[in-house]
């Protein structure tokens, strides 16, 4: 695709590109249509978020957090973002950075799984594993609509099942490490 091409696009035009790369698992041309989006005038929040999701899925962690930070910036209420930056910034052992990040969820709705599911990951925070468990299980049963963020939670659920309450017979770096692979996996084989 030449530039002249990707100028004549717009950013409806670049995103459903876009998306339909990423579904082809084509990053590479996902990347180039959406580092188009971004750096037009009239980007979007969505287009940021896109950006950050595919960077975060080619292991390019701190630029997805960089696009997902710009993307709230746009659009606060941008609430699948606001869950996708906090695993990522969980996934960088930053949890007080993960709980900010994530409170603005707690104001949703309680119909809305994410407000679970940002309730759910601020007890996992706080190392309350059964409120944890409690409330991701309550927005695993409430979304119908992202099968791919269903099974990342429940990918959590699983891991704080099998993982002993006691982490402190772990060392300390393993169990950094761990938690990291456990939060960035969400985008090693599922994209949202």
């Amino acid at each position: 695709m030449t530039n002249s091409t990707l100028a004549m696009l717009d950013q409806a035009e670049l995103q459903q590109l876009a998306l339909n790369a990423s579904t082809s698992g084509d990053s590479a041309s996902a990347i180039a249509y959406l580092k188009e989006a971004v750096s037009r005038a009239d980007a979007t929040a969505i287009a940021h978020y896109l950006l950050g999701a595919e960077y975060a899925q080619i292991k390019m962690y701190q630029r997805g957090i960089d696009e997902m930070e710009a993307a709230i910036a746009l659009d606060p209420a941008l609430s699948i973002a606001r869950l996708q930056l906090a695993l990522l910034w969980l996934g960088q052992d930053r949890g007080a950075r993960a709980g900010e990040v994530l409170q603005p969820l707690t104001e949703l709705a309680d119909s809305n799984p994410l407000h679970h599911f940002g309730h759910g990951l601020l007890h996992l925070i706080r190392d309350e594993r059964s409120e944890a468990l409690r409330a991701l299980g309550q927005g695993v049963a409430l979304n119908s609509v992202n099968p791919a963020l269903n099974g990342d939670m429940q990918n959590i659920m699983r891991h704080l099942e099998q993982v002993p309450a006691d982490a402190a017979a772990a060392p300390e770096s393993a169990a950094v490490e761990e938690g990291q692979h456990l939060f960035l996996s969400a985008y090693t084989g599922q994209r949202h």
